[in-house]
């Protein structure tokens, strides 16, 4: 080694470098800091992991405010109310904010430092906003229509698995997250980086790989699989829900780089809340093929 080569960075590092960048393009943070950290081309792929994450995140605030305040004729006002809060405040800021932005058509303004007052920024959180409360006011407990026993049975794998197949109704709230991050990494790899696009954007859009983005899209489905089908039969429902949002995601990415002359933080984010909607559009209508309530 040289006087003047620097030492090598390990694995371990650069991938505990790359999930801290990818929490600090998620999570409201200061955009300023570590915007040139050459950590960044690994980091658009951590994306999907924080989703997973987020989901827990989600599932336990449901549970434990479900305990505490309890549901009214079989409606779960308040559990909504906190995932809801959670998700606009924190998990989900970063997307809202994007679409706020990419509705005022400020596309390459950043995301986090934009004071959203206008009036399309406005209306697009408020639009945002009721649909994701109506949606997860809308899932069902998971009452199946038959006393047939699962083919995903607990009982035939461990029981272990009951802490990674929650039930039914946790499910879309881990999946909606994974979903709309996994549609960011998507829109990474749709068309180039627009003039003004920031220096961590140019670095994960570098990066980013379609196949890789395939191979998250197989993990992530596998997931929506095993989470959406109750029984062997109801696998193409998984399938399908998958398939619809690859497809709206594509599309928005697609759509959003045309408008906006290149891909921006703000038309990433807004495809991953895209993703999000997405999800929770095609999960309800097959859930109610599937359980009673």
């Amino acid at each position: 080694m040289t006087a003047n080569s620097s030492p090598p960075v390990s694995h371990f590092s650069l991938l505990t470098s790359s999930l801290w960048l990818a929490a600090r393009f998620l999570f409201p943070c200061d955009d300023r800091r570590l915007a040139d950290d050459p950590s960044w081309r690994a980091a658009g792929h951590g994306l999907a992991l924080w989703g997973v994450f987020i989901g827990v995140t989600y599932a336990v605030v449901f549970g434990v405010s479900w305990r505490w305040f309890g549901e009214y004729q079989y409606i779960r006002w308040m559990p909504a109310v906190a995932v809801l809060t959670v998700d606009l405040g924190f998990g989900g800021y970063r997307l809202l904010a994007g679409a706020a932005n990419v509705a005022s058509r400020r596309y390459t303004c950043a995301v986090q430092a934009t004071p959203l007052v206008n009036l399309p920024g406005l209306i697009a959180i408020l639009i945002v906003a009721i649909a994701k409360y109506a949606m997860i006011l809308s899932l069902p407990l998971g009452q199946l229509e038959s006393s047939a026993a699962s083919a995903w049975d607990h009982s035939s794998v461990g029981g272990w698995v009951g802490l990674l197949h929650p039930a039914a109704i946790y499910r879309p709230l881990i999946l909606m997250p994974v979903w709309g991050r996994w549609a960011m990494v998507l829109a990474l790899s749709i068309g180039r980086v627009a003039p003004g696009g920031s220096a961590r954007l140019e670095h994960m859009a570098r990066a980013a790989r379609l196949a890789v983005t395939l191979v998250l899209w197989l993990l992530v489905t596998a997931l929506t699989v095993w989470y959406c089908s109750h029984s062997y039969a109801q696998v193409p429902q998984g399938l399908g829900i998958s398939l619809g949002v690859l497809t709206v995601s594509y599309l928005a990415g697609f759509v959003l780089v045309r408008r906006a002359g290149g891909q921006t933080e703000a038309t990433v984010a807004c495809v991953g809340l895209a993703g999000e909607l997405a999800f929770l559009a095609f999960y309800l209508p097959m859930a109610r093929s599937i359980y009673w309530y």
